[in-house]
């Protein structure tokens, strides 16, 4: 019975420091986020990486196609072979984002619920490195879906498949139905924030992961789900968000910084955040493990012979 009660109060402080630990790393991450701007944007800021340039690009060409272009594949969607429609569903289901939603949210829990009391420093950093990575390409991929959500439900396109009834360039504002929420693609927002935010976090990773996103793009339209400037527009939301929200990071020195020549690139700490992980995951098992005492070498095993 003792020993059960015992086991309940070493559960309950277990309990108590998880609580505090996060509670303390979410109201710090709060507060480091919400305050003023420490660095100021680089006057040679990229032109491709502001947020205002990528959506009027975005927008002009979106425009362009929709009066030239639209109509021609809107007929040829309803051609595309029935054998490959699957897989195009398959790919488009990825544009939903809750595959990366899931794993990154699971990931923050992780990293914010670590007992950081049992913790080296170093690995406290990490955890923390890892909580900030997490949450921003969680509030990437949210954040451009929520966006493009609203925009187009208040634009109000009828979707390819209205092409009949309504035609190409059929608008119904402030409609809020599905049928005339096709100006910009939800789903091409979410992959561009997606393929965005994750190639920030890993660059060496960006030629795969813009690649996939554009997939999805072209996807929404095999399916006939959206038309293609739908799909070029939503895009170009999602990486504004994307780039956006990462300035927003960079000005406050969470996760990113600027280089010479002004871009956008991993901050100092953040270069040894694989390294941290690595250590963190090894360590983790042994969290909470009493290490056994080193046995005590006799005599006659160490080599000496004993006085007689």
């Amino acid at each position: 019975m003792q020993a059960w009660q015992r086991k309940q109060e070493v559960m309950k402080e277990a309990l108590g420091h998880s609580a505090k630990t996060c509670r303390r790393r979410v109201t710090g991450g709060l507060r480091c986020f919400f305050r003023a701007p420490a660095v100021a944007p680089p006057e040679n800021r990229a032109f491709l990486e502001r947020p205002i340039a990528i959506i009027a690009i975005f927008l002009v060409l979106s425009l362009l196609v929709m009066v030239t272009s639209d109509y021609p594949l809107g007929l040829w969607m309803k051609s595309f072979p029935e054998q490959l429609r699957g897989m195009a569903k398959w790919i488009s289901s990825l544009g939903t984002g809750l595959l990366v939603l899931s794993f990154s949210g699971a990931l923050l829990m992780f990293a914010i619920l670590a007992p950081a009391h049992k913790l080296r420093k170093s690995v406290r950093t990490g955890t923390d490195l890892i909580a900030t990575a997490t949450a921003f390409v969680f509030l990437a991929v949210a954040g451009g879906g929520i966006v493009a959500s609203l925009a187009k439900n208040i634009i109000g396109r009828a979707r390819p498949e209205l092409l009949q009834t309504n035609g190409a360039f059929y608008f119904q504002p402030f409609a809020f139905h599905a049928d005339f929420a096709s100006f910009p693609s939800g789903h091409s927002a979410t992959a561009g924030a997606m393929a965005m935010s994750l190639a920030l976090v890993f660059p060496r990773l960006r030629p795969v992961f813009m690649p996939v996103g554009v997939l999805i793009c072209l996807s929404r339209q095999w399916v006939g789900a959206h038309w293609a400037s739908d799909t070029l527009m939503g895009w170009g939301v999602g990486v504004a968000f994307a780039l956006w929200l990462a300035h927003a990071f960079a000005r406050r020195r969470l996760l990113f910084a600027y280089d010479s020549d002004g871009r956008l690139c991993p901050g100092e700490q953040y270069k040894a955040i694989l390294a941290v992980l690595r250590t963190l995951i090894r360590r983790m098992p042994m969290i909470g493990k009493k290490v056994a005492p080193a046995e005590k070498t006799c005599p006659s095993q160490s080599g000496r012979i004993p006085n007689l």
